[in-house]
């Protein structure tokens, strides 16, 4: 009778042993799929922090605030706003390699197409959009990423 029912739960602890790691690991399976979901909502700047990076940002948000002066009409871009565009030349970039003649020609075109906005106030809207193109061109041959965003920036 013993090993009548030592037989009889032998299978009964295998099998149940055979469940609990399955559920473990289908516990470890999620977390790790929670985990990577997270890093990716949390961490949604590819460019991470370098100077050029968060310059960037930065100007992005001041673009975004002279583009509601401008449709107010309530101001226009300030010189803070185009010394800000000539740090571009000296801001460190997450790969060095960006820093070629044909980004700094773009970055010359973007203060040319500042100080043309901050020197002619009858015309803010247009000089305004100008500026917009000059940064979604420069985008699209170094930086494609932001270019739907920087687009919003354009003044109907």
């Amino acid at each position: 009778m013993t090993t009548f029912i030592k037989n009889r739960y032998i299978p009964t602890i295998i099998f149940g042993i055979f469940f609990f790691i399955i559920s473990c690991a289908d516990i470890t399976t999620e977390q790790v799929i929670n985990e990577e979901v997270t890093t990716e909502v949390v961490d949604n700047h590819p460019n991470k922090d370098s100077e050029l990076a968060l310059l960037m940002r930065k100007m992005y948000n001041d673009a975004d605030s002279i583009k509601q002066l401008i449709v107010n009409d309530e101001g226009n871009i300030s010189k803070e706003y185009i010394e800000a565009l000539e740090r571009i030349h000296t801001a460190t970039p997450t790969d060095a390699d960006v820093k070629t003649p044909e980004f700094k020609a773009y970055t010359e075109l973007m203060i040319n197409e500042a100080n043309t906005l901050f020197s002619n106030p009858e015309n803010k809207k247009e000089g305004f959009n100008n500026l917009v193109n000059k940064c979604v061109e420069c985008h699209q041959s170094f930086c494609p990423g932001p270019i739907k965003k920087i687009n919003k920036l354009r003044i109907n």
